[in-house]
C-alpha cells in the first residue's frame, strides 16, 4: 500500500467521544475530544441523549481533522467503536423516541428473577455466553415492555450505537455485528447471531433488531451532510468497527490465544482472544464475538474504574482541579501523584469501587461502593491512594477469573485506556494484580482499534493480523513489586471478604430497595 494514508477512529464512549487519525504505521496524526453527559432521572437509572453523542462525534471529528491538517485525498477510511449494551429506541425513520438507556442503568433489576422463571442461569449462559443479569439490554427491553407500553409499541428498531451512528454518517447498510452485541445478552453464542429464544423473552422478534453482519465490514461512504457536520471528506469508506472493548483488544494487538487486555476507562473491561469456545472451563466471565470475524472473545468487567476517579474529580477534587488549571497539568495526574504520597495499603483504608454495581465475578447489580476502615488518622492522600488501590483490587478479581476460566490462562496481559497514561497508576495496578503487564505506544486502544478495523475494512490491509502487525507497537512493561506482594495479597483477601459479608447479609439489596422506594 502507498504511504501517507490516514485512517480515522471514532470512539463514541459513555462520557465523551474521542476521534483520532493515524497513519499506516500507527502514528497518531491528530485527535479531538468532546465530553457529553449522562442523566439519572431516578435512583439507579442512567440515560443519554443520542443527539448529544452525535454532536460530540461531530465536534471531536472537526477538532481531529483540524489538528491533523491533512489534504482530503489522504483520508482512506473511518472505523467506529461504540458503547455496547446501550439501547436506542428508534421509530420507522430511525429517530429516537426517548433517551437511550445506558449499559450501566439499573432499572430492570427484577428481570433477572423474571427471566429465571423461563430459563435457568446455567442455560442462559450456555446459550448466550452471558451471565443472567438485569444489566444487559434484554432486561431493559422487557422493562420497557412492561412499564412504558407507548414507547415500546412505537419502537420500530431496538438498536445499538454502532449501527445508529453509522446510519447518521450515511451508511447504506443497516447491519450490526457480533462484536457489538455482547452486552445485549440477546445473542446465540455458538451461531454469533440473534437468539430467537431471548428475543421472545423480551417480547420482540428479529424484525425489530438490525440483522447481524460481520465486524469491520464497510457499511457505506460518508454522506455530504455528515461530511459537513464532521469535517471529514465526503465519500470516504465508513466501516463497522466493533464494540468498544473488542476494538480495544484489536488496538492492543490481542489477536492470539493467551493474550488479553484490560481497558481502564469509564468502566474497566478485560478481553481475551478465544480460538474456540472449547477453551472455556469456568463460568465467571461472559463470552462474545471478537472483532476478528468468526472468532470469539471472553470478557469480565468492573463498571466504575475511571468513573470512580471522575466522581472524585467532580465532587471532591476541587483542590486538584485548581492546581491542575494553575500549572497546566492533567487533574488525574495530580490525583495520582497525591495518592502516591501515601504508603502502599493506604494506612489500612480500603475503597470498594462498586459505584455502578459489582460485575465480575459476583454480578451484583445492587452493590455500591465506599471507603471502608476510615479513621480520624486518615488524610486526603490516603483516601486517594485507597481509591486507586480499590480499583486495582477489583481488577484483580477480574484477572483471577480469567486465569481460572480459560485453559492455559493469560500469559500476555496488556493495560490500555486513559487510566494507564499514568505510570504510577499502572504500577499500582500491576503490583495488586500480581503479574507482569505491558503497555502499548498508543494507550487509547479503543479508538485505535476502530481505526485499524476501518483500515482493514476499506481494503488497506489484507487481514486484521497484517493491520495489527503494521500499526500496533508495545512500548513498555511493568513488573510487580515483590516487596508489596504479601501486603497486597492480604489486602485483596480483606477487600473481597468485606464485599462478600455485606452482600451475603443482604444489606446491598436492602439499601437498593430503600433508595428506589424513597429517592
Amino acid at each position: 500500500m502507498s504511504a501517507g494514508q490516514a485512517f480515522v477512529g471514532i470512539d463514541a464512549g459513555t462520557t465523551g467521544c474521542t476521534v483520532m487519525i493515524f497513519d499506516e504505521n500507527g502514528k497518531r496524526l491528530g485527535q479531538g475530544y468532546q465530553e457529553y453527559p449522562c442523566t439519572s432521572p431516578r435512583a439507579g437509572w442512567i440515560e443519554q441523549d443520542a443527539e448529544a453523542v452525535w454532536d460530540g462525534i461531530c465536534a471531536a471529528s472537526k477538532a481531529a481533522v483540524a489538528a491533523a491538517n491533512l489534504p482530503a485525498s489522504a483520508y482512506r477510511s473511518v472505523g467506529l467503536s461504540s458503547q455496547r449494551g446501550t439501547v436506542l429506541m428508534l421509530d420507522e425513520n430511525k429517530h429516537n423516541l426517548m433517551p437511550s438507556v445506558v449499559w450501566n442503568d439499573g432499572r430492570a433489576l427484577k428481570y433477572q428473577e423474571e427471566f429465571a422463571k423461563e430459563i435457568s442461569p446455567e442455560d442462559y449462559q450456555t446459550h448466550t455466553g452471558m451471565q443472567l443479569s438485569p444489566l444487559w439490554t434484554a432486561a431493559k427491553i422487557a422493562w420497557l415492555r412492561d412499564n412504558d407500553r407507548d414507547v415500546f409499541s412505537r419502537t420500530r428498531w431496538f438498536a445499538n450505537g454502532q449501527e445508529y451512528f453509522l446510519h447518521r454518517m450515511g451508511a447504506e447498510e443497516w447491519v450490526t455485528d457480533p462484536a457489538s452485541l455482547t452486552l445485549n445478552g440477546m445473542m446465540e453464542i455458538g451461531k454469533l447471531d440473534w437468539s430467537d429464544r431471548i428475543l421472545a423473552l423480551c417480547g420482540i422478534d428479529r424484525d425489530r433488531v438490525p440483522p447481524v453482519g460481520i465486524p469491520s465490514g464497510q457499511a457505506g461512504t460518508l454522506s455530504a451532510t455528515a461530511a459537513a457536520e464532521t469535517g471529514l471528506p465526503a465519500g470516504i469508506p465508513i466501516c463497522r468497527g466493533a464494540g468498544d472493548q473488542q476494538c480495544a483488544a484489536i488496538g492492543a494487538g490481542v489477536v492470539s490465544q493467551g493474550q488479553a487486555e484490560f481497558t481502564v476507562g469509564t468502566a474497566g473491561v478485560m478481553v481475551a482472544h478465544l480460538d474456540s469456545l472449547d477453551r472455556i472451563q469456568g463460568r465467571n466471565l461472559w463470552w462474545g464475538g471478537h472483532a476478528v470475524p468468526g472468532a470469539w472473545d471472553i470478557e469480565g468487567g468492573a463498571f466504575a474504574l475511571g468513573a470512580s476517579l471522575k466522581w472524585w474529580r467532580d465532587n471532591l477534587g476541587a483542590t486538584e482541579q485548581i492546581a491542575a488549571d494553575t500549572i497546566g497539568e492533567s487533574v488525574y495526574a495530580l490525583m495520582v501523584n497525591k495518592a502516591l504520597t501515601a504508603p502502599a495499603g493506604a494506612n489500612g483504608l480500603l475503597f470498594h469501587s462498586f459505584l455502578a454495581s459489582q460485575v465480575t465475578p459476583y454480578y451484583d447489580a445492587a452493590s455500591r461502593g465506599g471507603w471502608i476502615g476510615l479513621g480520624l488518622y486518615h488524610d486526603r492522600a490516603d483516601m486517594l491512594r485507597a481509591l486507586l488501590e480499590g480499583c486495582a483490587h477489583e481488577m484483580r478479581m477480574v484477572v483471577d477469573s480469567f486465569q481460572s476460566d480459560i485453559k492455559g490462562g493469560i500469559t500476555d496481559l496488556r493495560l490500555t485506556g486513559g487510566g494507564t497514561k499514568s505510570d504510577g497508576f499502572a504500577q499500582v495496578m500491576t503490583d495488586i494484580i500480581g503479574q507482569p503487564t505491558k503497555v502499548t505506544r498508543e494507550r487509547e486502544c479503543t479508538v485505535f482499534g476502530a481505526a485499524i478495523l476501518g483500515a482493514f475494512g476499506s481494503g488497506a490491509f489484507s487481514s486484521i493480523g497484517d493491520a495489527v502487525e503494521a500499526m500496533v507497537n508495545v512500548e513498555g512493561e511493568f513488573e510487580p513489586n515483590q516487596s508489596t506482594k504479601e501486603l497486597y495479597d492480604e489486602a485483596n483477601g480483606i477487600y473481597r471478604g468485606m464485599y462478600e459479608a455485606i452482600a451475603k447479609g443482604g444489606q446491598y439489596q436492602k439499601l437498593n430497595d430503600f433508595s428506589t422506594r424513597n429517592f
